[in-house]
C-alpha cells in the first residue's frame, strides 16, 4: 500500500508521498532538512500514543509540515497495524489535522485534484467531512482514527493481488529474478534496473553486510543482449563478434595508467555493458578523477564510452555509518572529510546514490523481483532518441521540486534524466511531478540523511 498526501500551492497542487520502512534503528525522516525533520518529530509525537517506532520515512524535499503530518502518521498507524501488506493499492489522505485530531480538507480544485489521482492510480481518497466527495471513491472521516478504520475496510475488500503458489513462485524466483536469493533492498533493486536502463552511474554506499556487493555482481543478469550499432560498436572495440554485452571490473589498486592505456584503452572494454568498482573510497586518486572525467567525456581518445557505472562505498571511515549494530563513532564533520576525499566532482557525477543497512532476515521481504527484460530493452532504444530532444523541458517540473534549494545545473540534468528513464520504464507519456520527486529521492549522501 502506498500513502500519499496533497500540497497546494497558489493555483495549482501535487501529491506528497510517503514512503515507509521498518528499520532496526531508531525513528529517522529523509528528504527534509534536518530541522525540518526535527520539527515533523515534535508534530508526531503529539498525535502517535507511546514513543515513535523504529521506522524509515521518506517525503518530499518541498512538502510543508502541514500537510505531510497527515499522511506520514496515517502510514505510520498502518505499519503498526500490518495494514500495508494487506493491499497493493494507492491511498490519498486529503486533508490536515488541528490538536484535537480533526481531519480538515480544504476546497478542492476538482479537476486538477482528479487527474493526479488518475496518474497516480489513486484508489481511495480519504478527505475530511468539512467538504463534499469528490468522488464516489472519495470516503469523509473525522479524523485520522476514522480514516485509518475505513483503511481497514478498504483492504478487506479489495485485497492486492494474490500471492501465487508456492511452486509457481519458486520456478519464477529461479527464472526470472536475477536478484534471487537476495533479501529484500526492493528500492537499491529498482534502482539498479533504472540504471542499467538508462546506462546511468549509480553509486551504493553502507556498512558491510548490507548487500552492496551482491548487487554490484548482479548487474551481468540485467544487461540486454547487443544489437545494432551499439553491437558493432563493441565488436570493433574487441575485435570479434560478442552477443553479452561487456562487464568489466575495477580492482582495487588499479592504476590511471592501465585504466586509460591499451589499443584500446581498458576502460573502452566495458562500452556497451557495465563497469563495476567495488571499493570507491579505496581507488587510488588518480583513477577516481579519470573515471568522473570519463562519466563527463563518454570516450577514451577515439574510443567511445557509453557504459553504466555501478560503484560501491562504506559511508564513513569506519565502515559503521548506517549499522544497526554498530557504532559509528566518526562526527560529521569526519564524514564529510571521509566524502571530499573520494572526491566531490565525482560523487555529484552520480544519477543515483542509494544509502543501504543491512536487511533484518526475520523482516525482510523473501518475494521474487520480476525484471521486464523487455522494458530494459525498450528504455534502452529510447536513449539515444531521448538524448536529441534534450531533457529542458523537466526543468520547470525539477525546480518545483526543488523549492528554494540550491544545487548544480549537473545535478538537475541528471535527475531529469532518471526522471525520464523512470517514466519511459512505467509506460508514462510524460515526466509527472511525482516521477521527478521519485528521481529527485533516489540521490542522498549521508549529509542529506542526517545520520547523527
Amino acid at each position: 500500500m502506498q500513502i500519499y498526501g496533497y500540497q497546494r500551492t497558489g493555483f495549482t497542487g501535487t501529491l506528497l508521498r510517503v514512503q515507509v520502512a521498518t528499520t532496526t534503528s531508531s525513528f529517522t525522516i529523509h528528504g527534509i532538512s534536518e530541522a525540518k525533520a526535527s520539527r515533523l518529530k515534535q508534530e508526531l509525537r503529539a498525535y502517535y500514543q507511546g514513543p515513535l517506532p523504529r521506522l524509515s520515512i521518506q517525503v518530499p524535499p518541498h512538502a510543508s509540515i502541514d500537510n505531510i503530518i497527515a499522511p506520514v502518521l496515517l502510514a505510520m498507524l498502518c505499519i503498526e497495524k500490518n495494514l500495508m501488506a494487506l493491499s497493493s493499492h494507492s491511498i490519498l489522505l486529503y486533508g490536515t489535522i488541528d490538536l484535537s485530531g480533526t481531519l480538515t480538507s480544504p476546497p478542492p480544485l476538482e479537476k486538477e485534484l482528479t487527474q493526479l489521482c488518475t496518474e497516480a492510480g489513486i484508489a481511495l481518497i480519504l478527505s475530511g467531512e468539512n467538504i463534499s466527495p469528490i468522488h464516489e471513491y472519495c470516503i469523509p472521516c473525522p479524523s485520522i482514527a476514522s480514516a485509518l478504520s475505513q483503511l481497514w475496510r478498504f483492504a478487506l475488500r479489495h485485497p492486492g493481488h494474490e500471492a501465487p503458489n508456492r511452486m509457481a513462485s519458486k520456478e519464477h524466483t529461479l527464472k526470472g529474478d536475477p536478484f534471487s536469493g537476495i533479501l529484500g533492498l526492493y528500492e537499491a533493486k529498482q534502482a539498479l534496473c533504472y540504471a542499467v536502463a538508462g546506462e546511468l552511474p549509480l553509486l551504493f554506499y553502507g556498512p558491510p553486510g548490507s548487500g552492496k556487493s551482491l548487487l554490484l555482481n548482479r548487474t551481468k543478469q540485467l544487461l540486454p543482449p547487443l544489437k545494432g550499432e551499439r553491437a558493432q560498436e563493441v565488436w570493433a572495440i574487441h575485435g570479434r563478434k560478442k552477443i553479452e554485452s561487456p562487464l568489466l571490473r575495477l580492482e582495487t589498486g588499479m592504476s590511471q595508467q592501465r585504466l586509460l592505456s591499451g589499443n584500446p584503452p581498458w576502460a573502452s572494454l566495458a562500452h556497451g555493458g557495465a563497469l563495476l568498482v567495488d571499493e570507491l573510497s579505496d581507488q587510488k586518486p588518480k583513477v577516481r578523477t579519470a573515471l568522473s572525467q570519463l562519466l563527463d567525456t563518454c570516450k577514451i581518445g577515439d574510443y567511445p564510452l557509453q557504459c553504466t557505472l555501478v560503484a560501491a562505498m562504506n559511508g564513513c571511515r569506519c565502515a559503521n555509518l548506517g549499522n544497526p549494530n554498530g557504532i559509528c563513532r566518526c562526527t560529521n564533520a569526519q564524514i564529510d572529510q571521509f566524502w571530499g576525499q573520494v572526491g566531490w566532482p565525482l560523487l555529484d557525477r552520480f544519477a543515483i546514490a542509494i544509502a543501504l543497512e543491512p536487511e533484518p532476515l526475520l523482516a525482510g521481504s523473501v518475494q521474487a523481483f520480476h525484471v521486464d527484460m523487455e522494458a530494459m530493452e525498450h528504455v534502452r532504444s529510447l536513449q539515444s532518441v531521448r538524448k536529441q530532444e534534450g531533457i529542458a523541458h523537466l526543468f520547470p517540473r525539477y525546480s518545483k521540486v526543488m523549492a528554494h534549494t540550491q544545487r548544480s545545473l549537473r545535478r538537475a540534468k541528471l535527475c531529469c534524466t532518471l526522471a525520464q528513464v523512470i517514466a519511459d520504464w512505467e509506460g508514462k507519456e510524460e515526466v509527472t511531478l511525482e516521477i521527478m520527486e521519485q528521481a529527485y529521492s533516489l540521490y542522498l549522501l549521508p549529509k542529506d540523511r542526517h545520520y547523527h
